[in-house]
Parts: C-alpha cells; structure tokens; sequence
C-alpha cells in the first residue's frame, strides 16, 4: 500500500508541473541539470584555485542544504495554495480527511516522495553531468560519486529540516519558531568541532562513524516531524473583519502606486494577502533559510578553523537573490481566473504584486543584513551591502515577473525558461561575490565596481518592468 501510494504522489507530481509548464520544458530540465553538473566538474579546477579546496567543498554543501530547505519548504507550506488553486481536485496528501489512513503515515510518506522525486530529477542528473564531466577530466569517478552521496545526504538534512518545521507550525507560530531555533542551535552545538555537515566530514576524513551520523540525522528528525504532526488537523478560523471597509483604506493607501499600478488592484492583492494568511508563511519560509544564512554566516566565521571571507556584501547578494522566493509566495494566494471576468490584465496583476512585494517584505531582508553585519563586526559594510542587495532583489525579481508571469514556481521548471534565468541572474550575481571576496585589498576601486554593477542592474530593472506590459497584456488568466 505505501509503495502504491508514493508512486501516485508521484505521479501527481509530475502531472501538477506538466500543468503548469509544457512537457517538453518539464521533461527537458534533467538534461540541463546535466549540462551544469557537467560544467560544475569541468570548471572545478579554477573555481578551487579561487576559493581554495574545502572552501569549494563547503559551498557546494551549503547549497545543496538550502536547496533541500527550500524546496521542503516549497513542498510542505505550498500544498494548501494547491489545494486552494485546484479546489475541485483532492491531492492525494489530503485523503485522511475522506479515507481510513492516518495523516502522519500519509505526511511521512509525502516526505519519501519528495526525496525520491528531487533525487531523480535534479540530484542523480547532477551526478551524471559530474561522472562525465570527471571521466573527461580524468578524475577518480569512485571519489566523485562520494561527493555525491554525500551531498545527498545534507539535501536531505536540509529537506528534513523543513519538513519538521512545517509540522511544528502547524501546531502554532510560536512553537514552529522556537522548535526551528532549538534545531538549528542544537545542530551548531553538537557539529560546532566538525565541518559545515557529518557528510562532508565524512568525505574528508573516511570516518565512518560520520558517514552514519549523516544518514541517521535525516531519519531522526523526520521522525520527531512525523510524530508531531496532528491527525485532526483543523485550519483556525479566520476572523472577521471588514474587509470593504479594508479596501478603501487600502487603496488611500496606495495611491502612491498609481504611476506603477492600479492602486485598487494592490488593495485587493493586499486584502487576499490578509485574509489567505500567506503573509506568515511568506515569512517563515523566508525567514527561516535566512536564519540558516546568518547561521552558517556565524558558524564559518567563528566555528571553522580555516578562514573565508564571506562578507556582509556577499551576503546581500545571496539575500537579494532569495527574494524571488518571496514573489513566488504572492503568486499562491488564490487562482487568478476570475480575473478572467473583469477589467483587469495579467500585466496589471503582475504589477500589483510587484508594488505589493516592494512595500511588504523589505523591513525582512533588511533585519537578516543588521543582524549579519552585526555578528560580523563588519557595520562599515552595511550601507553597500543594502544597496547590493536591493539592487539584487529588485533586478531578480523583475525579470522574473517578465518571464514567468503569476506562474513563477512552475515556470521555473520549464529548461528554456530555467536557461534564461540563469544566464540573467547568475553572471552579475558572480561578479558581486568575487568582488565582495577583494573588498579588503582595494576598497575604492571595487565600490565603484559594484556601483556601477549596481546601476547596471537598476537600469535593466526597470527595462523588465516596462516588458511585462508588452509581454503580458494579451495573455489569458486560464
């Protein structure tokens, strides 16, 4: 029964994003995790004179970790805005409520499916690029193939994490948060003599004792996350509030916006945004990766024997970039259709949420880069690491609402799409973080590069915007 059920989910999964995006573009992406995989290897060898070989090896490791925390996040807190959007299907993830199955067996299976899904669609296509990228280059495949496993084995550390914290919040905020906090301090305490993730130190040392710890820590936290999951789970009821009332205060508001948006559209947005209670969820999935951010910002500056540089400006480029995440959240609110009967474009919705995003989650990014500099002691950096920042953010989120419109999370999973947004956002994003690395050899010369980096983006920020019009306007909500 379990292996029938997680092979429908994942079935499900796969119709879910061929919905959302051609089947071409979908089936498509494993090739082009290939081709990085691929590139990842054969450029390996300057990135490690750049950075250094267990700096590299550190960087692999921390993304690996927040992809797992930023896709478990995508997958536990998105399935309410998918069974809001598809209120006339039911998710195979919500059959305890109609069928004889318990919602812990059900949610624990939903976890395995995730694992094994993103497993196959970007991690093992990653290792193959990587095989034959390390057979051209004349590497060792064995040793290659360890570092897969054992960035394998943080993705789902980091996918455990989130699939806790969404069980905790589910419970309540509070809990959510502080059981959040307690994880990720106990995890700092307890590897605070190791490298960044038992895995990678298992890679490094041969320890095999690490190598077990890795495995086990993924299976104990989803453990304690399926035991806390509750199996009468009732969504709280939603105070009433005027909310007519709500709309000509809001869009008073916004009257500001009208040279950027229809003021009564933001309104609305901002209403559903309230009344959907997205707003904390926007905010705990944000906030919690960033609190991993600041975590390994920490961790890297006073727990690792080795020096790195990572610097406040760098962390402003990273920060900005997690912005889109942040977009991608306005577009789960409600289905658009109905749009469908009014008045109203697709482009004047994308803005609307573009002004809705710009004025709602700045006061977010803002307090992880004081908090960053702070623990830092780099308080000088702040000012520019801001400005890179939004630069970043505003530039990433742009051109995001340009190419994929108000179906961001699906878009993305499109080969041709994911291609262009690579090639927009991570040239620029790389050119920041190697001049954040040279801040302290010359200063001068490297603020004004990235001024006029910074300047670059803001121009191309606003060349995007003006697309969306163009790109947008025709198109049908359905």
């Amino acid at each position: 029964m379990n292996k029938l059920i997680i092979q429908k989910m994942l079935l499900e999964e796969i119709r879910l994003n061929t919905s959302f995006t051609s089947g071409k573009g979908f089936y498509s992406f494993p090739v082009l995790v290939i081709l990085a995989g691929l590139l990842a290897v054969l450029f390996s060898d300057e990135m490690i004179k750049d950075m250094g070989y267990a700096a590299f090896l550190e960087s692999c490791h921390i993304s690996i970790l927040f992809y797992g925390v930023f896709t478990g996040f995508l997958a536990f807190f998105g399935n309410d805005f998918l069974e809001r959007i598809f209120g006339y299907l039911g998710l195979i993830i919500g059959l305890p409520s109609t069928q004889p199955i318990s919602q812990r067996r059900m949610t624990l299976l939903y976890f395995i499916k995730e694992i094994i899904f993103y497993s196959i669609f970007t991690l093992l296509p990653a290792l193959i690029g990587a095989l034959i990228g390390a057979y051209s280059n004349g590497l060792d495949l064995i040793n290659v193939t360890g570092f897969g496993l054992s960035l394998f084995l943080s993705f789902t550390t980091g996918l455990s994490f989130a699939y806790l914290t969404s069980s905790l919040y589910r419970i309540s905020l509070p809990i959510a948060i502080s059981g959040g906090l307690f994880s990720i301090l106990t995890y700092g305490f307890l590897f605070r003599n190791f490298q960044m993730t038992p895995g990678l130190d298992w890679y490094l040392n041969g320890s095999i004792e690490m190598l077990l710890i890795a495995i086990i820590i993924p299976i104990l936290i989803s453990i304690i996350a399926t035991i806390f999951i509750q199996e009468n789970y009732e969504p709280k009821v939603m105070q009433k509030i005027g909310y007519k009332d709500r709309l000509a205060e809001y869009t008073k508001k916004f009257e500001w916006a009208k040279g950027m948006s229809t003021p009564v559209i933001v309104s609305k947005e901002r209403i559903d945004l309230q009344r959907s209670q997205t707003g904390t969820k926007m905010f705990f999935s944000f906030a919690f990766p960033l609190g991993i951010l600041t975590f390994m910002n920490w961790f890297i500056d006073r727990g690792l024997p080795i020096q790195i540089d990572f610097n406040t400006i760098f962390y402003g480029v990273m920060i900005g970039f997690f912005g889109t995440m942040l977009y991608s959240w306005l577009n789960t609110i409600d289905n658009p259709n109905f749009y469908s009967t009014l008045p109203v474009t697709v482009s004047d919705v994308i803005r609307a949420r573009l002004v809705l995003f710009l004025t709602i989650t700045w006061w977010i990014p803002l307090l992880f880069m004081a908090l960053i500099a702070y623990m830092s002691s780099e308080m000088n950096l702040l000012p520019i690491g801001i400005v890179v920042m939004v630069a970043v953010g505003i530039y990433i989120v742009n051109y995001t609402a340009w190419t994929t419109g108000l179906r961001t999370n699906s878009a993305l999973f499109d080969a041709i799409i994911f291609i262009k947004f690579f090639f927009v956002s991570v040239p620029p994003m790389i050119a920041m973080t190697i001049l954040s690395l040279a801040i302290n050899h010359k200063p001068s010369v490297i603020l004004i590069a990235l001024t006029t980096i910074c300047g670059f983006l803001s121009l191309m920020s606003i060349f995007f915007y003006n697309k969306i019009e163009t790109r947008w306007k025709t198109e049908a909500f359905d």
